[in-house]
């Protein structure tokens, strides 16, 4: 249950008071929670409770909130207070805050703030030109970076100092720079707690860093921190200067983005910006609307192929019985090789250069299936009570199941990549895209092996 919910009376007596009183009442409750209770209220009552926080819970709270009430809240509380919470936010969340806001309010919010601090709206213009699907629109500049000649204590002693003033996010590495701020190497606290107090950093540091450049994809990014298990990663130009750090938590909101993301394209939906409830009705029905379109049009050429062997099937209903077992068969054998081929390449097991060992193990997974599954599908059309052979038409099914399964993995394996070759997103190959497809091809193999078969039997 909702806490605004369990609050109920309470709650509404309490912002009845003033701000005081609920500064006093929400003084013991978790960001987490007050952001909670602010998704319930009316807008409001939501800007009374953020303006009645200090800045720096305020900013806490302001973090938590879904983007469409982070954007209403912002434009309500005015451009001063909005500005005023922006610098007690982490720098990474302050930028997609601003990113979120329309062109005015970004401008108007961004003037208030160079008045209050203007070396921190210098930086928010500056990463605001990332892309916010890039690490540099994803890497925050609060990170610890001291000299190669620093030593171990005085390193100690800047991370606390950093910490106390909270301009760190991160303390579990310190970036060596050398000239320039360019970057020579990396220690981390578990190195710098066993190393001598006497010894520098240039004697203790790891000098081959892995590191990401502003204009690397979010999903690579990702990739790389899981792949050597990073809790952060440095960000450099081209000139190895250090530009700032991603770390592990936004990377964790990446993954779940992407993974929505890939979600709704397998689903055949135009991944949505917004959530489900904040999404309009026009945006639903254009962004589920136009891969219907796309997919009806796909299926319109499974009529075409259905009249082309009308004859076929005006000399005997048998046949028809049979055609949703096997384009349903196809487009199950396609869908599944398409999502494991498509998860294959998101973790870096397989990549486009492999089609021909994808090909070839599609193809002996293929036949295999569709063996077992001919088995029950000859079983089932024997036992038919038709007017054709019923040799002949378990025949024409079984040989059918086998053709179409074999077909139809490979033609969901290679799919997803000649997309990602072709510089598409292989989740655009969906599970409706795929069975589309895959019941065109079925048709046809079954009415062509139906037609031979039948031919030789008659």
């Amino acid at each position: 249950m909702r806490l605004s919910t369990l609050l109920g009376p309470d709650l509404k007596a309490v912002l009845a008071r003033g701000e005081e009183a609920l500064r006093a009442a929400l003084e013991d409750v978790h960001a987490e929670d007050i952001a909670e209770i602010i998704e319930d209220l009316e807008l409001e009552d939501a800007v009374t409770i953020v303006r009645s926080l200090p800045a720096d819970r305020a900013a806490d709270v302001v973090e938590r909130l879904p983007t469409e009430i982070q954007i209403a809240v912002l434009g309500a509380i005015g451009h001063v207070d909005a500005a005023e919470i922006l610098v007690e936010v982490d720098p990474d969340d302050r930028v997609d805050l601003v990113q979120e806001l329309d062109e005015s309010q970004r401008e108007s919010v961004l003037a208030a703030l160079e008045e209050r601090e203007p070396e921190i709206a210098e930086e928010v213009r500056e990463l605001v030109g990332y892309d916010p699907e890039t690490a540099g629109g994803l890497m925050t500049t609060e990170l610890v970076q001291l000299g190669p000649e620093t030593t171990v204590a005085e390193a100690i002693a800047e991370i606390r100092r950093l910490s106390d003033e909270d301009e760190a996010e991160t303390v579990y590495y310190v970036y060596v720079v050398g000239y320039g701020g360019r970057l020579l190497g990396v220690v981390s606290l578990r190195d710098l707690i066993l190393a001598k107090p006497g010894a520098t950093l240039s004697q203790i540091m790891t000098e081959k860093v892995i590191t990401v450049h502003p204009g690397d994809h979010q999903e690579e990014v990702a990739n790389l921190m899981a792949r050597y298990d990073f809790t952060a990663l440095p960000v450099v130009d081209d000139h190895g200067v250090l530009l700032g750090l991603v770390t592990v938590d936004d990377v964790v909101d990446v993954v779940i983005e992407e993974a929505t993301e890939d979600a709704q394209k397998q689903g055949g939906v135009v991944p949505l910006e917004d959530s489900y409830f904040a999404t309009s009705l026009r945006e639903f029905v254009w962004k589920r609307g136009s891969w219907l379109v796309v997919l009806f049009m796909g299926q319109l050429l499974t009529a075409t192929v259905m009249r082309r062997y009308d004859s076929l099937l005006a000399q005997t209903v048998d046949l028809v019985i049979f055609i949703p077992l096997i384009i349903a068969t196809g487009g199950n054998a396609g869908s599944q090789s398409s999502t494991l081929v498509i998860r294959g390449m998101t973790l870096g097991e397989i990549s486009p250069g492999d089609w021909l060992r994808v090909v070839a193990k599609e193809i002996t997974i293929g036949l295999a299936l569709g063996v077992l599954l001919a088995g029950l599908g000859f079983l089932r059309a024997f036992l038919e009570d038709a007017e054709l052979d019923a040799f002949a038409l378990s025949s024409a099914v079984a040989t059918s199941i086998v053709a179409v399964v074999t077909l139809a993995s490979v033609v969901g394996s290679v799919l997803p990549m000649a997309l990602k070759r072709l510089g598409f997103d292989p989740a655009v190959s969906s599970t409706p895209f795929i069975a589309s497809v895959v019941d065109v091809m079925g048709l046809m193999v079954y009415f062509g092996v139906a037609t031979l078969i039948l031919h030789l039997a008659y």
